[in-house]
């Protein structure tokens, strides 16, 4: 049974100019994670559970090709799915709060076929490979060493 880390981007904001996408922000993760047991309340419950937020408005994926696509109900979820190979073997999740604007990206279940064009590359998200340590950033870390010193 294949096994995939969900990566769970949180704590910066969304850019809409040119295209929509996230702009650095924290990561946290669940190791090993059997993709039949995915669901999409599974997925909030990571954002409000685990990350502290009051309500999720929208989930959305981070495709290999770098465009995003919202995940609406447990069909997005079974879309999203089907799509693990050998190049799609981990899952980028962002979210936006109830308090926050929406962000305007298609739904992963109308997706053009396009989806699996190129794999990610994990550039830059230092993680520990702890099981114990399910966080990580995509901090360089130079540059969270300035930010902790400056504190």
């Amino acid at each position: 049974m294949v096994e995939v880390p969900i990566y769970f981007h949180h704590g910066d904001k969304w850019l809409t100019s040119p295209e929509p996408h996230y702009d650095k922000g924290w990561v946290h993760y669940w190791k090993g994670y059997d993709p039949n047991l995915i669901s999409f309340i599974n997925l909030v419950n990571g954002y409000t559970d685990k990350l502290g937020f009051v309500g999720v408005q929208e989930l959305i994926v981070l495709a290999p090709t770098g465009k995003y696509f919202e995940i609406i109900g447990d069909e997005g979820v079974r879309t999203l799915t089907s799509f693990f190979s050998t190049y799609y073997k981990s899952i980028h999740l962002f979210a936006t709060e109830d308090c926050e604007l929406s962000v305007d990206v298609p739904d992963i279940v109308m997706h053009d076929g396009l989806f699996l064009l190129s794999p990610i590359v994990n550039e830059g998200i230092h993680c520990s490979e702890s099981e114990d340590d399910n966080s990580c950033s995509d901090y360089d870390t130079d540059e969270l060493e300035n930010f902790v010193t400056k504190k």
